[in-house]
């Protein structure tokens, strides 16, 4: 299952997406991406000059991993290009309350992008609030929230995969044997 937790790509929110991630068990934190987390770490070992530059790689990079999980689950807190299909998409404003999704960080950035092709691409074209299907607040609750979501995944892609190969198969038996075995 792929979760995307929409959360402004803006230095301010380093703090809360670290405490969400640092609440999630290791094996689900395998499989996190905290966007603002990483656009930090990029400035503060200098892979980028500045917070304008980490948000261009950090999009980057996060399109790879998710392009890379193929069916494997992933979170990603922050946000990326409408092409990028997630199962569920919730949003994270604040830690103490439910408040909707809006990047002042990113809209700027959009803004300074226009007339820059490669730049246009990566900004212009990302998921919006209207997506969210429900407003997260409390770093603690919402990681446990994400847990248990996954959990609840029943897989149905693989569970439908699973069953037309049966059908598949009973329909031969069939076809073979003249004798249709339920």
């Amino acid at each position: 299952m792929k979760i995307l937790v929409l959360m402004p790509l803006d230095e301010r929110y380093t703090y809360l997406a670290a405490a969400i991630y640092k609440n999630l068990p290791k094996d689900v934190q395998e499989h996190t991406l905290c966007m603002p987390a990483f656009m930090d770490y990029m400035v503060h070992v200098k892979l980028c000059p500045n917070w304008e530059y980490a948000l261009f790689d950090t999009i980057l990079t996060a399109e790879k991993i998710y392009k890379a999980t193929n069916d494997e689950d992933l979170i990603i807190l922050g946000n990326l290009d409408k092409n990028c299909k997630f199962d569920a998409v919730f949003n994270f404003q604040d830690n103490d309350e439910d408040l909707p999704y809006e990047d002042k960080f990113l809209e700027r950035m959009q803004q300074l992008a226009a007339g820059e092709h490669n730049l246009e691409v990566l900004v212009n074209n990302v998921h919006t609030a209207d997506e969210s299907k429900m407003a997260l607040h409390n770093c603690k609750a919402t990681a446990d929230f994400l847990v248990d979501y996954l959990a609840t995944d029943p897989k149905l892609d693989e569970i439908k995969k699973e069953y037309e190969i049966k059908s598949k198969m009973l329909e031969e038996n069939k076809k073979d044997d003249g004798n249709y075995q339920a």
